[in-house]
């Protein structure tokens, strides 16, 4: 449902487990609010009105930042399978494939068939955040979510993972 208060148009989606709610800008500079079904409106409009200046600060990052959309996808595997043999050999976790895909929201997914694809878009990221993000996608083939013990199996072979994530906003 998209909805429009405090000068900010937005898309709420509401979850009935869902106990706090949040504000996402994505790429492309629209603004997902999530919230518990129960949520009255007014409190979500007072929450969109109280971050509206950050919101639009977000929105004007996002509107002057280059998108850079010249990756190949021989770029991309090129740089990446080299990392996916080094680190599956590491972590004992072998993907059965290993695909490309230029995508705007996600820089990898991992199924659960193990099956991992990768955003062609990371051939011109950090390298050091590249392999954050090949870590991150074998270690779901252990772990199928964003667990303690997920996060734990990450920071055991990227110790510094959580700077590694920052590199993504550089």
């Amino acid at each position: 449902m998209t909805s429009r208060h405090a000068g900010i148009t937005f898309t709420l989606k509401k979850n009935i487990t869902q106990k706090h709610s949040y504000i996402r800008i994505k790429p492309d500079g629209s603004v997902v609010v999530s919230t518990n079904y129960f949520t009255p409106q007014k409190v979500i409009f007072d929450f969109v009105a109280k971050k509206a200046s950050w919101i639009k600060n977000q929105q004007e990052k996002i509107a002057h930042t280059p998108y850079h959309d010249s990756a190949t996808k021989e770029e991309a595997q090129a740089l990446i399978l080299p990392l996916v043999e080094k680190w599956s050999s590491i972590m004992m976790l072998t993907p059965t494939f290993v695909g490309f895909r230029k995508n705007r929201t996600r820089w990898g997914s991992c199924s659960g068939k193990n099956r991992l694809n990768f955003n062609t878009h990371l051939a011109n990221m950090h390298p050091h955040f590249v392999e954050y993000v090949v870590v991150h996608e074998l270690a779901h083939i252990k772990h199928k979510n964003h667990s303690k013990a997920f996060w734990a199996e990450v920071g055991k072979y990227l110790p510094d993972y959580k700077e590694r994530q920052k590199l993504a906003k550089v």
